[in-house]
This record gives C-alpha cells, sequence and structure tokens, in this order.
C-alpha cells in the first residue's frame, strides 16, 4: 500500500477526527462495538473499540489482502485506558522474508518468544497514553534479523483512539506538530477569572501599556523626590559644620572618660584639699592609737575603766579623754 509512496517524517494511518476516519480499515464486531464520539476530557472526536471478548471485536489495516509496506522502525498510538483487557498485534517482514507478528496485551505477565509470534506484556497508566513501539528493535532482539517493514496492523477491544502512525526516530515533545498532540481544556474553575479579563488582544495591549506607564511615573517621582532632599553645601554651611562638630567633639570630651592633662592652678587647687585630707587622716591614726592605749589600761586597773565612757562603735573618740 505505501511500499512505493514517499516514507520521511511521520506517516499516519489513523486520526479519530474527519469524515471517514475507517477509510482504509477492516472492522469486525462480535459481541462488541465501534463507535465514534465526543470524549471529555480531551473535547474532541475519539474511537472507542470495546466488546465482552477482546479478540472477536477489532480493527485491521489495510482491508483484504494488502499490506501496508511501511519501513519506518517506529509505531506511536495515542490511547486512552479503559481499565478493560486490551491487545494489539503487529505483522513485520524481517530480512529473510519471513513474517514475524508481535503481540501485546495488558492481560500477559511473562514475555513469551515462538518462531513466528512473540507475546509481550504492556502496563498503562490512567487516561490518555502514548505507546512507542521500536519495531526494529525488538526483531533484532528477539529473532536476531534485521527489520524491513510493517504489513499489517490489528487493534483488538477494549480501548479509545486519538492517532496512530509511524516515524523514523522517536520525536521530542517540543518538537511535534501541533496536530499531534493533546491539548486538554481549561478546567471550569478559571471561568469567574476570565470573566473580569478582557477577551480581545486589542483589549489587552492599552492595559499593558498603562501599567507600564504608571510605573515608569512612579520611579519618576521618587528620584525627584531624592535629588530634593539631597542639597549643594556652601561654604558659610561648612564654616558652620565644623563649629558645631567641634562643640560635639568637646562635649564628648568633657562627658567621656577621657582624662585630660591638668594645669598648674589645677594642680595647686588639686593639692590643697589632698593634705587637709591627710592630716586630719593623721589625727584619726593618732586618736586610734590613743584609744588603743586607753583601752588597754583596764585590763592593769579596772577601777579607772568604770569611770570612763564608753566607746560606740563608728562614733569619734573625743580628745578630752586622751591622756597627755
Amino acid at each position: 500500500m505505501y511500499r512505493n509512496a514517499y516514507q520521511r517524517g511521520m506517516l499516519t494511518i489513523f486520526f479519530s477526527v474527519g469524515s471517514k476516519p475507517l477509510a482504509i480499515w477492516e472492522t469486525r464486531m462480535q459481541d462488541g462495538y465501534i463507535t465514534r464520539f465526543l470524549d471529555q476530557d480531551i473535547k474532541s472526536m475519539v474511537l472507542e473499540i470495546g466488546g465482552t471478548n477482546v479478540s472477536t471485536t477489532y480493527i485491521t489495516c489495510p482491508k483484504g489482502n494488502g499490506v501496508l509496506g511501511i519501513t519506518m522502525p517506529f509505531l506511536v498510538m495515542i490511547v486512552k485506558n479503559l481499565k478493560k483487557y486490551f491487545s494489539f498485534e503487529v505483522t513485520i517482514l524481517d530480512e529473510t522474508g519471513t513474517r514475524r507478528r508481535f503481540r501485546v496485551s495488558n492481560f500477559q505477565s511473562t514475555t513469551q518468544i515462538l518462531p513466528l509470534c512473540t507475546v509481550m506484556p504492556i502496563g498503562l497508566s490512567d487516561g490518555w497514553n502514548q505507546i512507542q513501539f521500536n519495531l526494529a528493535e525488538f526483531t533484532r532482539r528477539a529473532y536476531k534479523k534485521q527489520f524491513v517493514e510493517v504489513q499489517k496492523l490489528k487493534i483488538n477491544a477494549n480501548i479509545r483512539l486519538r492517532r496512530v502512525y509511524f516515524t523514523e526516530r522517536l520525536i521530542p515533545e517540543d518538537e511535534l506538530p501541533a496536530e499531534y498532540k493533546l491539548f486538554f481544556p481549561l478546567a471550569s474553575k478559571k471561568k469567574q477569572g476570565k470573566e473580569n479579563k478582557p477577551t480581545s488582544q486589542q483589549a489587552i495591549k492599552p492595559i499593558t501599556s498603562a501599567k507600564l506607564e504608571a510605573k515608569t511615573d512612579e520611579a519618576k517621582s521618587s528620584k525627584t523626590s531624592v535629588h530634593s532632599l539631597t542639597k549643594v553645601p556652601s561654604q558659610e554651611d561648612k564654616s558652620e559644620d565644623k563649629h558645631n562638630l567641634e562643640k560635639k567633639v568637646s562635649q564628648v570630651e568633657t562627658e567621656g572618660p577621657v582624662e585630660k592633662v591638668p594645669s598648674g592652678k589645677q594642680i595647686a587647687d588639686e593639692d590643697k584639699p589632698k593634705t587637709a585630707g591627710a592630716e586630719s587622716t593623721l589625727g584619726e591614726e593618732q586618736e586610734g592609737e590613743k584609744v588603743e592605749e586607753y583601752a588597754a589600761e583596764p585590763e592593769t586597773k579596772p577601777e579607772e575603766a568604770e569611770g570612763a565612757p564608753q566607746e560606740k562603735p563608728g562614733e569619734p573618740v573625743a580628745a578630752e579623754t586622751a591622756p597627755e
């Protein structure tokens, strides 16, 4: 079918959107259904294959006894997990001209390699999945042969299909065309926020420009206020500042713990009270010695000690009691 066609980039053999998505596919339904409807997750038309028996409800490409003849080694399928049994089968041709089949299912637990058929398990997550199948790699590992082309593709129930295509290499998500991606609609919770926002681009532009102008005005006003506060000092202001600084330094020196070198008059004045204080301290020491002598006499002369006045702690002794 595609053997003589130009095969580069990506080649789609099924797309759920369109008037005849199953134009090149053959369908078989027994105790099942094949229908197309609107999927609520992606808000787009999809094809669903369902049935009580996996092996009796399926679609096959191409119709009749024809072959696909696709030489691209990567098979990519965008499917939705229905949490039911599901399988698909790919028939390939190797370098020896032998037809071999790869059967993939979610109810198989182990891999079995038979001479003409290989059965493999697959695990699907909830929601939409992208299945990437490297046919050339599996042909080499299972049969140690070189992959030549894909001849048939069979998809059994139960699954929901969006797109099936072949590609030369695995393309990153950011390099995929828009029609090969799944776009999920925004949540309904954001509808209230959208009501307050403008919908047209013409309405958005003046709002953004107005905000920018307001920001620039605020920046200008802040700059001018800063310049108005800073004045250029004149010579008179400088002299006044010097005078004020000298006053502050003198106040700090007098109030602070810094000691000044005393002048001659201050030394003479400071010495006077010190000498007087020294004389008083000498007199007190002499009086103290006399008091001690007087206090020692009562041991030898108890009669005289009875008539002597008692010394109170902390009071100075009178000069009359001291013997001459």
